[in-house]
């Protein structure tokens, strides 16, 4: 009888959230291969050598917009990307050519595929709704494989037996057989991408909450930096942890800018994070990354596959082929056996 229990809890909680389950994986195998595609998108940069990031600053300020995030080149060859938000908080992207400092290329999510697939991953695209939405979707595909587990688990002996996919059965039985099979063999995995995300999501909700809440309406208009400012923050910034790479360049509407330098001695995503009054061009603080006790810097090198490099990334998108099947015969199994009665 409890083992009926837990069939009628994993079908119901994979009939609710399956299609979403298959969207967070079909975004999440982009994210994967986020830099050979963006690659791939990618107009092909001058000939020449690249200018520093506050040329590239001063050719996102040139828009009128306001610059919220500036990520230099990653390698030579590529594009610089910076992130605009309006007084909306409508946000908007451009495409910088390293070597002209022209832009090739503007526009929203539509515009720039690579942006709009990790916001999708992250929060549906709607704000700190999606974000409650992803983390309980990572609770949903926690509790269906150990549901799925519990429900398969066999008595002793008959461990191969339990695995084996009958091919002389009907095609429904198949099918059953082959979701089952997939379903247990990758359960462990599933469980620590679906831990992992649920984590990442869970320390984000708070913050983003927090920030929901109605807030006097200010008439101060936000500090728009000039390129110099810029600058002698990098100075500042990068005299802290010297040789390191800068990763991006954040901008806050009081003229503060963040400077996140790789930190590759602790992981592959790790980063120093260095903070800087740009109006009084003053360090405010300088955090190391081996300081630095934020949950995503230990958790998300795990959760994306970089930590493991291109082995990580290809087990991970085995385990996402795995689970679009899963999330498509799941339902397909559900409505065979409706139509059969």
């Amino acid at each position: 009888m409890r083992r009926q229990s837990f069939l009628k809890w994993h079908r119901w909680m994979a009939l609710l959230f399956a299609p979403l389950l298959v969207l967070q994986t079909l975004t999440g195998s982009v994210l994967l291969f986020r830099e050979p595609l963006g690659r791939l998108l990618e107009v092909t940069t001058s000939n020449g050598p690249a200018l520093g990031i506050d040329r590239l600053y001063a050719a996102a300020a040139a828009t009128g917009k306001r610059v919220e995030r500036l990520q230099p080149p990653a390698q030579h060859g590529r594009m610089a990307l910076a992130q605009f938000v309006d007084a909306d908080r409508m946000r908007s992207f451009a495409m910088i050519d390293p070597v002209s400092a022209r832009i090739v290329r503007e526009g929203g999510l539509a515009s720039f595929p690579i942006e709009a697939a990790l916001q999708l991953h992250y929060r549906l695209m709607a704000g700190t709704t999606g974000l409650v939405i992803v983390a309980l979707n990572g609770l949903v595909l926690l509790l269906m494989a150990g549901t799925g587990l519990a429900f398969w688990w066999p008595g002793k002996g008959r461990w191969g037996k339990s695995l084996v996919v009958n091919s002389r059965m009907p095609s429904r039985i198949r099918l059953r057989h082959w979701h089952r099979s997939f379903g247990v063999v990758t359960a462990l995995l599933l469980a620590c991408s679906a831990l992992t995300g649920v984590l990442l999501a869970g320390a984000d909700l708070l913050p983003a909450l927090v920030s929901a809440l109605p807030k006097p309406v200010s008439e101060v208009e936000p500090v728009r930096p000039i390129a110099a400012n810029v600058a002698a923050g990098l100075v500042l910034a990068q005299a802290q942890f010297p040789g390191a790479k800068v990763r991006d360049l954040r901008f806050s509407a009081d003229a503060r800018m963040d400077v996140n330098l790789l930190a590759p001695e602790r992981n592959s995503l790790a980063v120093h994070v260095v903070k800087v009054d740009l109006t009084a061009s003053r360090l405010i603080t300088a955090k190391s990354a081996q300081d630095n006790s934020a949950l995503w810097m230990t958790v998300l090198p795990y959760h994306s596959g970089d930590e493991f490099g291109l082995l990580g990334q290809l087990v991970l998108l085995v385990e996402a082929l795995v689970l679009i099947g899963l999330g498509v015969s799941g339902p397909l199994m559900w409505w065979r056996q409706r139509t059969l009665r």
